[in-house]
């Protein structure tokens, strides 16, 4: 199999302590579904270190453009340094997409993310993808991060949800006590979730995020009845 070459387009920071990252496919085709991940290994690089120049990112953009976009934690790396400071047109080698919260393509069954951190890039890509095909989802998305400034993608999400009235937006941040957000406070627990979504049937649930959600998701929907065939998660870090 050929190497399929993007080529690095944008690179900034999106929110506190998260880097959005643009690559050009330029002649390459690359098909994936919604919600999947791809490894990136960088060609050409300044810097190195003992993790090496490949990393696996969930793909932030939907499927159909000329652009992948992926968005990563503001970490101290090799990786991250050659981001930030390599000349834009730098190559880098994508691989084939995989991962467990691909987009179900069953319009009929509501569709519920769970999840933390930057574990909404997949999240976003599925917004996107459905948004411009204008696919007739019911859709909950709780985002959950420790404060309003780590929340990546809020205005995005805000927006899509205003357009679209099949789309119920409920962000949450720990910091239960900054008087200036507005909406939901505290971790993500089955009491928030059944504030707004009372039946669990005919759902497909999608759990994304650090281990410690996952777990404490996967349990509260097992706990209520909840099909793993229905389950679809993935555990960052």
């Amino acid at each position: 199999m050929d190497d399929k070459i993007i080529y690095l387009k944008d690179r900034k920071y999106i929110c506190k302590n998260t880097i959005g990252i643009w690559f050009e496919k330029r002649d390459t085709v690359y098909d994936f579904i919604a919600g999947q991940y791809a490894e990136i290994t960088l060609l050409d690089k300044i810097y190195s270190d003992k993790d090496g120049d490949s990393r696996l990112f969930s793909i932030a953009s939907a499927p159909g453009k000329n652009e992948l976009m992926f968005a990563t934690r503001a970490f101290d790396t090799a990786f991250n340094k050659n981001i930030m400071e390599l000349p834009l047109g730098s190559r880098a080698k994508i691989g084939e997409p995989g991962g467990n919260t691909p987009l179900h393509t069953d319009t009929s069954k509501t569709a519920v993310f769970l999840i933390g951190g930057i574990g909404i890039t997949p999240v976003r890509s599925m917004f996107e993808y459905i948004t411009e095909n204008k696919l007739p989802y019911k859709i909950y998305l709780f985002q959950s991060n420790p404060d309003k400034d780590s929340m990546a993608f809020f205005d995005e999400f805000m927006s899509w949800s205003e357009r679209n009235e099949n789309i119920k937006y409920i962000p949450t941040i720990d910091d239960i006590n900054d008087s200036t957000w507005k909406y939901e406070k505290g971790y993500l627990s089955e009491e928030m979730i059944k504030k707004y979504l009372t039946d669990f049937s005919d759902c497909i649930f999608y759990i994304v995020g650090p281990t410690v959600l996952v777990d404490k998701m996967e349990a509260v929907l097992k706990k209520n009845n909840v099909q793993q065939e229905n389950i679809k998660l993935e555990r960052f870090g």
